[in-house]
């Protein structure tokens, strides 16, 4: 009689399977599996299942999925250096769609100490510890590892890429834009002679933010264009400062009054550089940066920026790979381009009259 009761006692415990979570939401086992995945699902049926799973306390076992799928519960995030507020937004949007499924995240840094090495997501693609990729400003340097990729069978994603290549799914600013906005703002206000100091002349962003510059001076009657192009060495505070030395080279009456940086990070290089050499800002020039990051409304000036959606790239990235490995059969590409905004603040004005 004993043994009975302790037989039944253990019956009673048995973890629930996902054909209960099913029944109890009543939808199809691949319906409970695609929430469980982070795949495709309204946010009705997301509830039902997600409520299922809470009222029969339903734990899925990943190493026995991983068994059957022969999947990892995985994913890569491959970066030039994790440096920066601009990423933290990345992986905020990354982790944000992940918290929803059953996906862990791999991160790995391809610029560490200042050398470039590629190695640790060589060795995601060959030895099978990720199930997809995002790469994070993709460029020439990475083809031979999508190369390697592709031949792996796993899908990728690109998110502000820097060169271009038929990736499952390319999520992206409207950079042109984002010039254009900056060429009204300036041209609004007044100035004429406008410096650009953009990131790496490579780049994709700082060649597409050019254009829009160039674009927009040309139609607010800008006729001259910029009285200065230049390209550092990257999108970091250090080359915006490696700019200002040029710019104060430069007698004061023959000086731009406005200067576009390529990037926040070097707009606020710069603005530090302009206050070692007791240069007013804006009074004496006018500054501009691009992403929107934070750090850019809380120091004096604030500065004016085109704000980047990074977060929302990021996560629409993310669940394009999701939605990728849920229908691996999927040939479709798709490129995202998403909307830019003008933020106004401290470290723009007319010119200064003298």
């Amino acid at each position: 009689m004993e043994a009975r009761v302790r037989r039944r006692s253990r019956q009673s415990v048995a973890k629930p399977t996902i054909n209960a979570v099913a029944e109890r939401a009543q939808v199809a086992i691949s319906t409970v599996s695609r929430v469980l995945n982070g795949g495709p699902a309204s946010d009705a049926m997301r509830e039902r299942v997600e409520r299922a799973i809470r009222e029969l306390g339903y734990s899925p076992s990943v190493a026995a999925q991983s068994l059957v799928s022969r999947r990892t519960g995985c994913l890569g995030l491959a970066v030039n250096s994790t440096e920066g507020p601009w990423f933290s937004q990345v992986i905020s949007g990354v982790e944000e769609t992940l918290a929803r499924t059953r996906y862990s995240l791999l991160l790995a840094s391809m610029r560490l100490h200042k050398s470039y090495n590629p190695a640790a997501v060589a060795a995601w693609i060959q030895e099978h510890r990720v199930d997809g990729l995002i790469f994070v400003r993709y460029s020439e340097r990475q083809r031979a590892l999508f190369a390697s990729a592709a031949r792996a069978g796993l899908p990728v994603v690109l998110l502000a890429p820097d060169a271009d290549t038929a990736a499952d799914y390319i999520a992206r600013s409207d950079n042109v834009e984002a010039g254009w906005l900056v060429a009204e703002h300036l041209a609004k206000l007044g100035h004429r002679r406008i410096a650009f100091a953009g990131g790496p002349e490579s780049s994709y962003d700082t060649q597409c933010r050019l254009q829009g510059l160039e674009q927009g001076l040309r139609e607010f009657g800008v006729e001259q264009g910029l009285s200065d192009r230049w390209f550092g060495t990257s999108y970091y505070s250090d080359s915006g400062a490696a700019f200002a030395e040029r710019f104060v080279q430069v007698p004061e009456a023959d000086r731009p009054t406005a200067v576009v940086l390529g990037s926040d990070l070097m707009a606020l290089g710069f603005l530090g550089a302009m206050m070692r050499h007791s240069i007013h800002v804006p009074r004496q020039v006018s500054v501009v940066g691009f992403d929107g990051i934070p750090e850019g409304d809380l120091l004096w000036p604030r500065l004016t920026t085109v704000v980047q959606s990074t977060r929302a790239m990021a996560a629409s990235a993310c669940r394009a790979l999701l939605d990728r490995l849920q229908n691996p059969t999927q040939t479709q590409l798709a490129v995202e381009q998403f909307p830019v905004e003008l933020l106004a603040r401290d470290s723009t004005a007319p010119p200064h009259q003298t």
